[in-house]
């Protein structure tokens, strides 16, 4: 199962720093919590201060749970350090199911 996260943060140089620094972090330690990334987009026009991952995992798991356990993590913790997480204004999900 994949699931789509769009985080809209305050402004466009704030998504930058989102993107490069905290989700080149998430890359390395989200797999510790049982999640694929599959890719994340960023810098788009129409959405410049957005970022947008797509992640994977198992069918039968509870992606609200896995977030929460990697959320309480220190692994998070120092994934955000020097960011501040309330420049992120809104995150949408959308789960993913393939129909083919």
């Amino acid at each position: 199962m994949d699931q789509l996260r769009i985080y809209t943060l305050a402004d466009k140089e704030t998504a930058v720093q989102y993107f490069t620094v905290s989700w080149a972090k998430h890359r390395i330690n989200l797999p510790k919590f049982g999640f694929e990334v599959k890719g994340v987009c960023g810098h788009a026009p129409g959405n410049a201060n957005q970022v947008i991952p797509i992640v994977s995992f198992p069918d039968e798991s509870d992606p609200h749970e896995m977030t929460e356990r990697y959320l309480k993590s220190p692994d998070f913790a120092v994934d955000t350090a020097g960011f501040d997480l309330n420049k992120i204004i809104n995150v949408e999900t959308k789960i993913l199911r393939s129909t083919i």
